[in-house]
């Protein structure tokens, strides 16, 4: 912004050339106005992403006592345990292949992101980052967050009691809710909200976790990178013409899509969407020809209506994360910390933590 003024005289070189490149390209045509800030942050992913690089800010060391085998792990990266500054924390891995391929170009790419973005974020109801390490695991880049002891809020292991699934839901959608609607005034798209990817912290609050596929948007209709898990995916998503879209387009709309699903998860309790359907072929094609993921008996009344405007088969009819947030206050109660204790059954195994 200074050398768009005339200022910073002493910048000489590359470095200056470089900025002089932005400046030329009119992302900072005009340095006061709102949007500025999303611009830079916009730029500071893609420069990231092109360089495999990570701004030096983010990384922190003396992380001690790590565990000697992974707890977890995901599509790139193996979780571990460890301490930072005295408290338990994960760390999420990045794992490569082969150093030169394709795939793990791709996959530093999209760690490179999902830190950037992840970073940028601080929200109660959002999986806090600490930054990445670079030095526990030699060659290894390593996401680090707070160690959530009581796992995913939907897990194979130890899932939600079932008489306290109205308790539970009731506040659990309302801080996802609220989660969502944070992003969206961020302009950040998750692209991946599931069960699996919504943690519980020591309070037994929620906190959206995983932004491997998230993306900074200007607006409704952003072009992203396709992936995700399938089962929770609107069928925009699936078949992008049949919304009359003509390319793959995450949106804050198939966030909604995806809320409806973990509500569905919730009040069936710990099952995915399409349960009675073995297979992601048969769910693929059961959405493509118009269903849609049924809502389990226990669901309240007023969610199932709830559920159905955010299964909408046109993105544009279901509705915003505002909307969602007030119709959930007026049915919300405040949980005591005897419920809070009572919503999880003790968890044997090991939970998954990302």
């Amino acid at each position: 912004m200074d050398l768009r003024r005339g200022g910073v005289p002493r910048l000489r070189g590359a470095r200056r050339t470089f900025l002089q490149h932005i400046i030329d390209s009119g992302l900072l045509r005009n340095v006061d106005r709102p949007s500025v800030q999303l611009d830079v942050r916009r730029l500071i992913v893609q420069l990231s992403e092109v360089c495999d690089l990570l701004p030096s800010f983010m990384a922190i060391r003396g992380i001690k006592n790590v565990s000697q085998t992974p707890l977890a792990g995901g599509y790139f990266g193996d979780i571990f345990r460890g301490q930072y500054q005295g408290e338990l924390v994960a760390m999420k891995r990045l794992r490569l292949f082969q150093a030169e391929s394709d795939e793990s170009v791709q996959i530093r790419r999209r760690f490179c992101r999902e830190a950037l973005i992840w970073k940028n974020l601080d929200h109660d109801y959002i999986l806090p980052f600490f930054g990445v390490d670079s030095e526990t695991f030699s060659g290894f880049l390593c996401m680090v967050s707070p160690w959530m002891k009581n796992g995913t809020l939907v897990n194979k292991w130890g899932g939600l009691c079932e008489d306290s699934i109205p308790v539970l839901v009731r506040t659990a959608i309302y801080e996802i809710a609220v989660g969502l609607q944070y992003l969206r005034s961020e302009n950040i798209v998750h692209g991946d909200l599931r069960g699996a990817n919504i943690l519980v912290d020591d309070g037994g609050h929620a906190r959206l976790a995983d932004f491997g596929l998230a993306a900074i948007t200007d607006g409704p209709l952003a072009a992203t990178n396709r992936g995700g898990s399938l089962r929770w995916m609107a069928p925009e998503l699936l078949h992008p013409e049949s919304c009359g879209f003509k390319v793959f387009q995450r949106t804050f709309a198939s966030d909604i899509y995806s809320f409806a699903c973990v509500c569905i998860e919730l009040y069936g309790a710990g099952l995915p969407p399409y349960s009675e359907l073995s297979s992601d072929g048969a769910v693929l094609l059961h959405v493509v020809a118009g269903g849609r993921p049924h809502c389990p008996s226990t669901t309240s009344a007023w969610c199932h209506e709830l559920i159905d405007q955010c299964l909408s088969h046109s993105p544009f009819n279901r509705p915003r994360t505002s909307s969602i947030v007030e119709s959930i206050v007026k049915r919300k109660r405040p949980r005591s910390p005897q419920e809070v204790q009572s919503l999880y059954r003790p968890v044997e195994k090991r939970p998954r933590i990302m």
